[in-house]
This record gives structure tokens, C-alpha cells and sequence, in this order.
């Protein structure tokens, strides 16, 4: 395979429709490409709430509030849980739609559109959505049997699993290959969620040594690309950190603050970042299944020792 060809169409193709950065945003929100920052520390330091009693203060203060209104943290985890279910629903239609964009243009289509490819997504949601949670079901199922033995024999069985649960990271990212070659499969042959499952699994068997290669590459390149995104956050907390040694309460109103108008001035620009990011991967993943399938002019000629 032409993995050169792959990678500078796949940047052809989302710049010239960036509409497919409006569903790399969505496919983002399920996968965390959006971007975050973290930041936050607290390094062991002896006699906190002697040296910090703003902190003792406002955690109080904050006791005090959630003790007379405990309904409102209700509200809050449902709130939650309904904003992950829109999330999922979104990434879902963002992952159909960069497949399905990045499909159609690779088979000659000149312009994409939104509506329309949000529309021709909605006969593939429940699909994508099934094997998801196939997907999840499998890893929940393959966790429990780990853990029961740790459990049972007090941690003792750790010693003797810790070979396996190190395998689990290398297992881990090539089912995240099949699953994406299942998604472009689902989408691009019309597929059902075992049907889909089953051909990413052939095409990855058969082409392992490619797949294994466009799996590094994306996936290094994708690690530093929101390394760099989430950077900038670790300087949205440098007026919290300073409000902090100066000691103020003033001083650390006004830190945090600031902080948190840079977060929200920067969380859409890394959203958006993350969104474009996740947009070259997902047309990535969908040119190769056709170079690997024979649905292009450029597809790779099958050699007789690979298994079919």
C-alpha cells in the first residue's frame, strides 16, 4: 500500500471539504480529541490547612452548601449523564459521517455537504452504536474475569496476571484497528454490526503487516498532534499558580478567574483543533480500508500468501 498517497490524500480531502472538520468535532466529543488540560497538583506538603486557610474556608463554605441543597447534586449527575448521551449520540454521527464523506470523495463525488451527509448517516447510527457497546460489553466481560482472581486471592494473583494485563495495551489498540475497519465496512458496504465486525477482522487479518504500520503512523502522529493541542492548557493555570504562592485570598479570586476565562477562551480552539485532528484520522482509516478492499484504482493486488 501507498501509505504516502493515503496520508497526503487524506489531507487533501479534509481540506478541501471541511465540512468533515464539523464531523471531526463530533466523532471528537466520543473520543476525547477535543482535547483537555489537566492540571492541577497538589504536591504533599505538611500543615495544608495552616499555610492555605483559604482552602479550609471555602471547602467548608462548600459543605455547608451541598448539605442544604443536596437535591441540586442530583440535578447535577443527571445533567451529566444526560450530556454523555448526547455526546455519544454525536460522536456516533460524526464517525459515520467521516467515513461516509471520506468514501464518497475517494469515489469521485466533488462536494459534500452537511445535511446531506448527516442524513445518509442515520441508516448506519443504530449499527455503529450496537457494535460499540458489543465492543464495550467484550472488554467489561474480559476485565471482570482478570479482576475476579485478584479479588478473590487478595491481590496475590496479580503477580501472576501482570503478563497479561501488560498485553492488554498492544490487544487493545489493534481491536481499535478492526473496530475502525468495521465502522468504515458498516458504513461504506451497507453492512450489518457482526457483518461489519467480521469483515474488519478479515481485512486486518490479511493485511496485518499494513495495518499494523498505518496504525503506528496515525496513531503516533495523533498522540502528538493533541499533545500540542492540550499544551496551551498548562498556561491557563500559571495566574491560579501564582495566586496560590502569593498566599491572597484577593490574589487567588482573581488567579482563578483568570484561569477560568482562559480556559473557556481556549476550549474551542482546542475543540476545533482536536476536531480536524480527528477528521484526517478518520478519512485516513477509511482510505485505507478501500486501498486494502480493492474499491480504489490504487488498491493493494492481494499476494497469494496472504489469507483471505
Amino acid at each position: 500500500m501507498q501509505y504516502g498517497e493515503v496520508l497526503s490524500k487524506a489531507w487533501k480531502i479534509i481540506w478541501k471539504h471541511k465540512v468533515l472538520w464539523i464531523f471531526g468535532i463530533l466523532a471528537s466529543l466520543g473520543t476525547g480529541g477535543g482535547g483537555g488540560g489537566g492540571g492541577g497538583g497538589g504536591s504533599g506538603y505538611s500543615g495544608g490547612n495552616e499555610t492555605f486557610p483559604q482552602f479550609e474556608q471555602f471547602a467548608n463554605q462548600v459543605e455547608n452548601w451541598v448539605s442544604q441543597n443536596w437535591w441540586v447534586i442530583g440535578v447535577i449527575i443527571m445533567a451529566v449523564v444526560l450530556l454523555v448521551l448526547v455526546m455519544i449520540v454525536l460522536s456516533t454521527f460524526g464517525r459515520i459521517g467521516l467515513a461516509r464523506g471520506a468514501w464518497q470523495v475517494d469515489e469521485g463525488k466533488t462536494s459534500l455537504s452537511f445535511g446531506e451527509l448527516f442524513a445518509a448517516s442515520s441508516p448506519y447510527f443504530w449499527r455503529v452504536i450496537l457494535l460499540a457497546i458489543l465492543i464495550f460489553v467484550m472488554w467489561l466481560a474480559l476485565m471482570l474475569v482478570l479482576i475476579f482472581p485478584v479479588i478473590i486471592t487478595a491481590g496475590l494473583a496479580m503477580i501472576c496476571l501482570l503478563p497479561v494485563f501488560c498485553l492488554l495495551v498492544p490487544i487493545s489498540w489493534m481491536v481499535g484497528i478492526v473496530v475502525e475497519q468495521a465502522v468504515v465496512a458498516i458504513v461504506g458496504e451497507d453492512l450489518g454490526v457482526m457483518d461489519g465486525l467480521k469483515r474488519g477482522w478479515e481485512v486486518f487479518r490479511a493485511h496485518i503487516g499494513e495495518m499494523l504500520i498505518m496504525g503506528l503512523v496515525l496513531g503516533i502522529g495523533g498522540v502528538i498532534a493533541q499533545l500540542f493541542i492540550a499544551l496551551p492548557f498548562i498556561f491557563t493555570v500559571i495566574p491560579l499558580i501564582g495566586s496560590v504562592i502569593i498566599q491572597n485570598e484577593g490574589a487567588m479570586r482573581t488567579g482563578l478567574t483568570a484561569t477560568i476565562v482562559l480556559v473557556c477562551l481556549y476550549a474551542p480552539v482546542a475543540l476545533i483543533l482536536g476536531g480536524i485532528v480527528q477528521s484526517y484520522l478518520g478519512t485516513a482509516w477509511a482510505l485505507t480500508f478501500r486501498r486494502l478492499t480493492g474499491k480504489s484504482e490504487l488498491a493493494v493486488v492481494p499476494t497469494p500468501y496472504e489469507v483471505i
